[in-house]
């Protein structure tokens, strides 16, 4: 279904949208706490760098001034980055050169002197004259007061008695921008701040700085903030200042929460322009004149296209938004031939139920992929089951469980590690008898547990009873591999978050695309490493043939198997669960010299895996986007996000608690202050006793 252009509709009709195209993004470095200032300051000579200044100076080579201070003059005009109108740019600061040289008007050695700041000094506004103090004070570890500011005057002077450190300053009549007309010379005082927190450095300032930084990489967090401001200031400030300092970075790359969602329709439609085959469906709440946000779901044409080459098998998942209002993130994803991720569909909703669910699942059915042969793999959230129900009541269909969502359970019910172990080892278990086996230990241990699983029905979680539904796939593992590739895109303001998905989608696909020209064998390239894995156990086979067709295959020690090359089949029951090959069907084809690249599932191949990645995704700039000019602008939910710091990834629930081992009676479980054994209560007496002792005396 393809329509030309979007529709918003009330929360209780689902009408779709199809066009679309992605972004290409920049790589997106990554900064370490013990390197992150080298994210900026790669390839750079000069020392200094932060805050872009409105005004340099221009000084000689034995350090003397150039210019006459007498005169006034505007600093910009002899800076070769500036534009020929003297304004700045602010974007300009994702460019490399531009970031090298972001602190303009300091010296070489910014301690050395006060060369940046004279009579006669002019800068473009007063915003850029308070920030070129700030960045001198905060450099040098003194602090100053501000003694009177207005319109057209800004006079400031230091906070230490009897220091001549002082700046008046005032709005020149003629150019329109202030000059600083009293310099009272170099601070005298000793620096009044250490490395601590420093009175000028406010989240203003630091937010100016760390746009870069933003721009660069959205996953920036404080702590990283707080490691960068100590390289390249030398002072180290609060969590909440770099909370504080973030946002305002954020909002001044991205624009306000409320201003995206009133933007955020004419930004939907130049992504579908942009991108032939989009899908988009935008439900609001209709009160009156207020049309307010409700749920959101996108799929980009190239997902859509791309998808068609792949196994039919989704997986399903969320993660909680950590922006200003409140939602929950569904992603829907497949697995391309190399095993790689594949961001298949998103939605914003306002929860995780049942009606969200159905209706995320139905915008997929509807308009992503409608095949009926369709795997589905997810947790057992609330009202997560029902829905699948409810969408494919095809019988075709299965939906199959995460095992490690399962085992999670398993372990918070019984609370007996042994049965979580037991349950791993029995779902990758291939074959019915050695399911059996196991099955029966675990039964045997706990019959309760064992009930508990089979009642959540065995074909949903193991491999042995599966019949190939889940393609080996164990959990949704995947899903969180997309989770922290959006990774810092869940705190930004929704058009932004759409944009980022957008983006790195693109630069997944362009990557990908390239890594597929540069396969020239059969098979992908991890499926290729594989299978010569597969091929060298192989060798350690023995292969006795019953027939022409049937061979018995075993090892030393170990079980036989039988395999028939009509169909090829294995009583391991290996190569129907992954697509490839197990090692004694390859056994058997070495022996009969047969090539057994050619029994890979067909999206193992090369060829199609270059088709996945084919389709083209087109940027589209966020400043494009202008609030609707149809009817009443999109305003934000209802509910805001509660207070409190979000995490900024998931918890894995899956891995078995962290295991304690006591300092004092060496048996894990607890530590030294929990511990409650005979031998550690008889040594705090003895402790006790001795101190008291030696304290009498």
């Amino acid at each position: 279904m393809h329509c030309t252009n979007i529709d918003i509709v009330p929360s209780n009709a689902n009408h779709f949208v199809n066009n679309a195209s992605l972004p290409s993004s920049g790589n997106l470095g990554r900064i370490t706490r013990s390197k992150s200032i080298h994210l900026i300051n790669e390839g750079r000579k000069e020392p200094c760098q932060g805050v872009a200044f409105e005004s340099t100076d221009l000084i000689s080579r034995d350090g003397s001034h150039t210019t006459d201070p007498t005169k006034e003059e505007d600093s910009n005009a002899n800076d070769p980055d500036w534009n020929s109108s003297g304004e700045e740019d602010d974007e300009d600061f994702i460019s490399d050169s531009i970031i090298r040289n972001t602190c303009r008007g300091l010296d070489e050695d910014p301690i050395s002197c006060d060369s940046i700041l004279y009579v006669g000094k002019v800068f473009k506004d007063k915003e850029v004259l308070k920030q070129a103090l700030q960045e001198y004070s905060i450099r040098r570890h003194v602090e100053y007061q501000v003694m009177r500011t207005t319109k057209k005057i800004y006079n400031v002077r230091c906070i230490q008695k009897g220091c001549p450190w002082q700046v008046r300053s005032r709005l020149g009549k003629r150019l329109q921008k202030f000059k600083i007309k009293y310099y009272g010379g170099e601070h005298t005082c000793i620096a009044s701040t250490s490395v601590g927190d420093h009175k000028q450095c406010d989240g203003k300032f630091i937010s100016k700085c760390i746009i870069p930084l933003v721009k660069r990489r959205s996953t920036v967090t404080p702590a990283e903030i707080i490691e960068w401001m100590k390289n390249e200031y030398d002072v180290k400030i609060s969590y909440s200042k770099a909370w504080i300092g973030l946002n305002k970075a954020l909002k001044k790359i991205h624009g306000s929460w409320d201003d995206s969602y009133a933007m955020l329709q004419e930004y939907l439609k130049a992504i579908q322009e942009a991108n032939p085959g989009t899908v988009v469906q935008l439900l609001t709440n209709e009160k009156g004149d207020v049309r307010q946000f409700n749920r959101l779901f996108w799929s980009f044409g190239a997902s859509i296209e791309g998808f068609r080459h792949l196994r039919p098998l989704i997986t399903i998942d969320s993660a909680e938004l950590h922006g200003k209002y409140s939602g929950s993130l569904l992603v829907a994803t497949g697995i391309d031939g190399n095993d790689g991720l594949f961001p298949l569909a998103f939605a914003i909703a306002e929860s995780e139920t049942e009606e969200t669910w159905n209706w995320f699942l139905r915008c997929i059915r509807n308009s992503v992929t409608d095949r009926d042969d369709i795997t589905i793999i997810s947790d057992r959230g609330r009202g997560l089951m029902d829905a699948v129900k409810s969408v494919y009541p095809s019988r075709f269909t299965s939906h199959r469980y995460c095992m490690r969502q399962l085992s999670c359970s398993l372990r918070k019910e019984f609370k007996d590690e042994i049965l979580v172990n037991l349950f791993w080892e029995a779902a990758r278990k291939t074959e019915s008898c050695e399911f059996d086996e196991i099955m029966k230990i675990l039964g045997e241990r706990n019959p309760e547990a064992r009930r508990w699983l089979e009642k959540a029905g065995v074909e949903n979680w193991s491999f042995a009873h599966d019949g190939g539904k889940r393609f080996g796939l164990m959990t949704t593992n995947i899903v969180e591999t997309c989770d922290s590739l959006l990774k810092g895109v869940r705190g930004l303001p929704i058009k932004a978050l759409v944009g980022k998905t957008l983006s790195r989608l693109s630069k997944i696909f362009n990557k990908r695309l390239e890594e597929g020209s540069r396969m020239l064998g059969i098979l992908t390239s991890s499926v290729e490493s594989q299978l010569s894995g597969v091929a060298n156990f192989a060798e350690q086979h023995m292969v006795e043939p019953y027939s022409s067709t049937l061979f018995k295959v075993y090892r030393v020690n170990c079980r036989p198997h039988t395999v028939s090359t009509e169909g090829y089949t294995c009583t391991c029951n290996r190569y129907p669960i992954s697509g490839i090959p197990c090692s004694h069907i390859v056994a058997v084809c070495i022996g009969t010299q047969l090539s057994y690249h050619n029994l890979c599932a067909a999206y193992f191949s090369s060829q199609i895996y270059r088709q996945t990645y084919a389709a083209k995704l087109h940027p589209v700039d966020e400043e494009t986007a202008c609030p609707s000019q149809e009817g009443a602008p999109i305003t934000p939910p209802a509910m805001a996000r509660k207070r409190g710091r979000p995490p900024s990834a998931r918890i894995n629930k899956g891995l078995p608690p962290a295991t304690y081992r006591c300092s004092k009676c060496k048996k894990d479980g607890h530590n030294y202050r929990t511990c409650k054994s005979s031998l550690s209560l008889a040594n705090d007496a003895a402790q006790n006793s001795r101190s008291s002792n030696q304290n009498d005396r």
